[in-house]
């Protein structure tokens, strides 16, 4: 996949100094299935929070939803 990040690309922030050197040493193809598998987790979790929020919204008027989503952005 073209899209695909490294590991160090996908744990760059502000606060991130760098693989730990123990993960560091690690040989480039099993860096790559941490990669694999942080990426597939966040997937994973950014769909456990869509279907809560969609959870939330059922419980809100039909007709306030489309107002309730774009006060709380989503």
């Amino acid at each position: 996949m073209a899209t695909d990040r490294t590991l160090a690309e996908q744990l760059d922030g502000p606060h991130f100094d760098g693989l730990p050197a123990g993960i560091d040493a690690l040989p480039d193809e099993h860096k790559q299935v941490l990669a694999d598998a942080l990426r597939q987790a966040r997937r994973r979790q950014a769909a456990a929070l869509q279907e809560s929020a969609d959870s939330a919204l059922s419980h809100i008027p039909f007709f306030i939803r489309p107002a309730v989503r774009k006060a709380v952005g989503l």
